[in-house]
């Protein structure tokens, strides 16, 4: 049984964080659930990367994702974002 730590900043000044054990079954949704308070509203999962920020959508694979990154996976930042993913939004 394999698994991950994902880091995840729960606000922009990165003094606030949670870590996350990421196993090959888990959704971004999964990440997002696990970070967030109880009873709070929508929020979703962004990685910035060199100064880009895009919203990752729930049903993307956290593990897969990451191994994808491979080495520069360390350059990688995920921040729980208070708010609807516009990603989410958009396909309604």
């Amino acid at each position: 049984f394999f698994q991950m730590i994902l880091t995840v900043f729960l606000s922009n000044n990165e003094q606030i964080l949670t870590e996350v054990p990421i196993t090959p079954e888990t959704t971004c949704r999964d990440v997002v659930e696990f970070c967030k308070e109880p009873g709070e509203g929508s929020c979703h999962l962004a990685e910035v990367w060199r100064g880009n920020e895009r919203p990752i959508p729930y049903d993307h694979m956290m593990y897969d994702h990451l191994q994808k990154w491979g080495p520069r996976r360390e350059e990688v930042k995920f921040f729980l974002r208070h708010e609807e993913s516009p990603a989410e939004s958009n396909e309604q």
